[in-house]
């Protein structure tokens, strides 16, 4: 991948929108047992973790907090999914939406 330098705007934006996304993750198969062994259900929701890879090749794992507390905006398009051996790179698909959006949509940024 090429490095793409995105506005502090477009960055805080994706950042945004990849937090939104993340966050909807749901596995119906997780058991929550509460306190005392109260069994309270099946399912829950989840942030997934996104990926960053440094200038050094270190990994990164993002699952509780937003990208932008540790990744400089320059370094976005390094962002991830992990799908075992597959990579969603979230933050370059969400550039290509709004990309469209932008210039089939009138969206102004």
């Amino acid at each position: 991948m090429s490095k793409t330098k995105f506005s502090k705007k477009r960055a805080a934006l994706l950042e945004e929108l990849e937090y939104i996304v993340g966050s909807e993750c749901y596995n119906g198969n997780i058991q929550n047992w509460g306190p005392g062994g109260v069994f309270e259900g099946e399912g829950r929701s989840f942030r997934y973790p996104v990926t960053f890879v440094d200038d050094a090749g270190k990994k990164h794992k993002y699952s509780y907090k937003t990208v932008s507390m540790g990744v400089p905006p320059e370094l976005l398009e390094r962002c991830y999914y992990a799908f075992g051996a597959n990579q969603l790179h979230i933050m370059a698909a969400l550039d290509k939406v709004l990309r469209h959006l932008e210039q089939h949509h009138g969206l102004k940024i």
